[in-house]
């Protein structure tokens, strides 16, 4: 069922490293992306599939997670992603890059809802150093990163908790929790 997925679908910070996600899952994920709606049906993103080792090293050296817990390695050593897609919008289509961060977002819920479905997780990071990250994985000049998808086997336990003033996702006995409002505080 659709809901079981979006309860499964969590921002995943930790992963085992044992269980690689392989290319082909990669480019499974990213044919479903393309297909989704697209601004003017321009269809001005692109993607760079990341997923040997070596890669993802780099990937990973040019991001930065969980902003709320600064006093911790997130993610923790020999827990890192398996595999990365990061997306991009290709100004020799459109200059109005923030035009396609809708499309970015519906392409990345993509993404992990896919993911989610062969047992696999991720997280969606904005906070990328865009020039390293061209430079170390060869993408063009002319594409703009819009979003980077960190993947694979996720080995910590989200739990979604209600709200109560404070809207800080924590970690408690190696459990990352997320504060989520209540239906009634979201609808107007």
């Amino acid at each position: 069922m659709f809901g079981d997925l979006v309860l499964k679908n969590r921002s995943y910070r930790s992963f085992d490293m044992t269980k690689r996600i392989g290319e082909e899952n990669l480019k499974k994920y990213v044919d479903l992306a393309r297909i989704t709606a697209s601004t003017a049906n321009l269809q001005a993103l692109k993607y760079r599939i990341v997923h040997t080792e070596e890669e993802c090293a780099k990937a990973l050296s040019c991001t930065k997670w969980a902003g709320y817990l600064k006093d911790m390695q997130i993610p923790p050593a020999d827990h890192n992603p398996t595999g990365y897609v990061v997306i991009c919008c290709d100004t020799d289509i459109t200059n109005n890059v923030t035009a396609f961060f809708k499309d970015t977002g519906i392409a990345a819920q993509t993404i992990l809802f896919a993911a989610a479905e062969d047992g696999f997780g991720g997280c969606m990071i904005g906070s990328v150093d865009e020039a390293k990250i061209k430079n170390e994985l060869s993408i063009p000049e002319n594409m703009t990163v819009t979003l980077v998808v960190a993947l694979g086997a996720p080995d910590e336990k989200v739990e979604l908790t209600d709200f109560e003033g404070d809207i800080k996702y924590y970690r408690e006995n190696g459990v990352h929790y997320v504060p989520k409002r209540s239906l009634e505080d979201v609808l107007i």
